[in-house]
């Protein structure tokens, strides 16, 4: 799931991730405001997103029965609401 958003790096503006620039400018990944969220919180938020795709690449190359096993988990498509 990571890997197919957009191609990183991904970088933080404020309190909002940008994915890399492609063929289609820029794309929001993710917007991290919050009226009931401490800033200090929501920039955390919003770096640990941002180096999201390394942290999935680097999980990948571990091959661990244990990495393997979160990678499944980070590929699946249903995490709403879990």
């Amino acid at each position: 799931m990571f890997k197919h958003i957009t191609s990183h790096p991904w970088s933080v503006s404020r309190l909002t991730v940008w994915g890399y620039e492609g063929d289609y400018g820029i794309p929001m990944v993710s917007d991290c405001y919050s009226k009931n969220t401490p800033v200090a919180t929501m920039r955390a938020n919003a770096r640990l997103i941002a180096i999201a795709p390394q942290m999935y690449e680097i999980i990948e190359r571990l091959g661990t029965d244990e990495a393997k096993a979160l990678v499944r988990y980070m590929e699946r498509d249903d995490h709403e609401g879990n």
